[in-house]
Parts: structure tokens; sequence; C-alpha cells
């Protein structure tokens, strides 16, 4: 016979790492929670309108950006080099978009479809499709072969129900990949999810660090309180001048600190960043002088900057 039998069962089975229909769901339901995501949507928008306003001095506002940009995020860091702006958009989300801040909660099996090649899967579909075709022809010279008539009943379903999933999940793979103006030919799931996979990875380690640091913030303000209660009690007793002057400096020196470390660029102050994303909504091109200077001085003034990495639009 020209086509074996235990091995048409063994890829067909669901057990086959060959064309398996959990690699399959896996793209489907990365490539569907994706596109759909409301949440991720609001994600990009902020950060479309911070690589607008960053980007004013060179070029218009534009409408979207390659998605390979986003690995730029942790490349744009703060003038004393300890803040990335990806860090700068969590706590922005944090204060002010709230609801979104779990975005990734919305996106589902990509890191698994990350892994998948898909058009090797869908090789073996059509690999597997001509292997039942040469078990059908030869069941047709040998009708009376009852292992062969098992054989086509029991995996004709399996191969059919395969091949529907096929073609969802490229279906549904190629939408997402041109949602996002992407070209499904030239961006396989291998290069597509694991950039998300990435983003969300970085994301999530900035929401810790910056957990991180509001808490080293916070015990830097007690001990400050504590210094001035102290420096409040050494008075009553009339401490030396010089024990009160190292004091004044000590506390100087924290509040200094503190200032510096609070010191975030919040866009609900003068609504920098709404306005951008509200005329993205309403408006296909904008001057790049349309910005006010106002903005882009409390920007500027409050240290980021792009470190020879441009946010590529």
């Amino acid at each position: 016979m020209s086509f074996s039998i235990s091995s048409a069962d063994l890829l067909i089975n669901q057990s086959s790492p060959c064309a398996s229909p959990q690699q399959l769901h896996a793209i489907i339901a990365a490539s569907v929670s994706i596109k759909s995501s409301q949440k991720l949507k609001k994600i990009l928008e902020i950060i479309l309108a911070l690589g607008n306003y960053m980007n004013s001095s060179k070029r218009g506002a534009v409408y979207g950006f390659k998605l390979q940009s986003l690995d730029l995020l942790l490349e744009t860091k703060s003038t004393d080099r300890k803040q990335t702006l990806l860090h700068y958009i969590s706590n922005v989300v944090r204060d002010k978009y709230q609801h979104v801040a779990l975005f990734y909660n919305e996106l589902h099996y990509v890191e698994k479809a990350a892994a998948v090649s898909l058009e090797n899967v869908l090789l073996d579909v059509k690999e597997l499709q001509r292997g039942l075709e040469l078990t059908k022809r030869e069941y047709t010279m040998h009708d009376h072969n009852t292992m062969l008539k098992d054989f086509i009943q029991s995996n004709e379903g399996k191969l059919k129900k395969l091949q529907d999933d096929a073609k969802i999940a490229q279906d549904a793979f190629d939408d997402a990949v041109k949602y996002f103006g992407e070209n499904p030919k030239t961006t396989p799931p291998s290069v597509f999810f694991p950039v998300f996979v990435r983003f969300v990875k970085a994301y999530k380690q900035a929401e810790e660090e910056n957990e991180l640091r509001k808490k080293q913030e916070q015990a830097l303000m007690e001990k400050l309180m504590e210094q001035e209660a102290l420096m409040e009690q050494q008075d009553q007793k009339s401490p030396s001048h010089k024990s009160k002057r190292q004091q004044q400096e000590l506390i100087a020196e924290l509040r200094r600190r503190q200032v510096k470390d609070n010191r975030h660029v919040y866009e609900g102050k003068d609504g920098a960043i709404e306005d951008i994303i509200t005329d993205l909504r309403n408006q296909p091109y904008r001057r790049a002088d349309a910005l006010r200077r106002s903005v882009r001085r409390r920007f500027d003034e409050h240290g980021l900057r792009s470190n020879g990495a441009e946010l590529a639009l």
C-alpha cells in the first residue's frame, strides 16, 4: 500500500505535534482576542498620542505606527536613565485610565500562538489530505479490506474538522494582522505574536517597578516626617547650631529627592495626551506646530526624551 495507515492516524490524532487542533485554536484565540480587545486599543492610542507629541517637531500627526515600534518604548529613557517611556505610560494608565490597566487579561493564548508555525501547520494539513486521498484510492482497489474501511471512517471526520480549523485560523490571523496595518505574507505568527508577548512582559515589569518606586517614595516621606518631628523636639531643648544645621540640610535633601522622584508627567494637568487622542479620532492629520507650546514645555521639564530612539510612526 502506498500510504501508511499508522502514520496518517498519528498525524490526524489530536495528540500529534503536527497540525494539532491545539495549535490552530491558539492562533484563533490569540488573533481574535488581540483584534477585539478595546483595552489594548486604548493603550495603543495613548502610545500613538505620545509618539505624535514626541515627533511633532519633525513631522505632522499620523494615525498609526509599526508594531515593532513597541520595542522602542524601553529604549526611550528619562534624562537620569532611571525610567523608560513605558514606565511613564504605565503611570498615566494607572492614574488616568485605570479601566484599561489590565488590558493584558483580554489577550488569550498569545504566548502559545507565538510558538506556532502556521505555514508548517497548513502544509501538514495538505499532506494529510493527500494521504487520505491515497488511502481512499487504495480502498477502491481493495474494498474487502476492513482495516482501510475502518481507518477512513475513523479519520475522515477528524481531517475535515482539522481543515475547517486551519481555514478559520488562517482567516483570523490574516484579519488581525491587516487590522494593525501589517502584511500577513511578511508578518507570520512567529513575528506578529512575539511583539505582544514582549510588550505585555515589559509592561508588567514597568508596573511592578513603578509600584516599588511608589513604596520607596512613601518610605522616604515617612522618614522626612520623622526627621521634622525630631527636629521640632530638639528645638524645644535648644540644640547646638551645628546639629540643627545638619538636620536642616538632611531634611532639605530628603525633600529634594521626594520632589525629584515624584516629578512625573501627568497628562491630566493640561490634557495633552487626551487632546491628541481626541484629535486623532476626529482628524486624519494635524500640523506639527498645532500642539500647544505649553504642552511641549511641560513634557521637556520632566526630562523624558528619546535618546536616539525615535518612536517610529
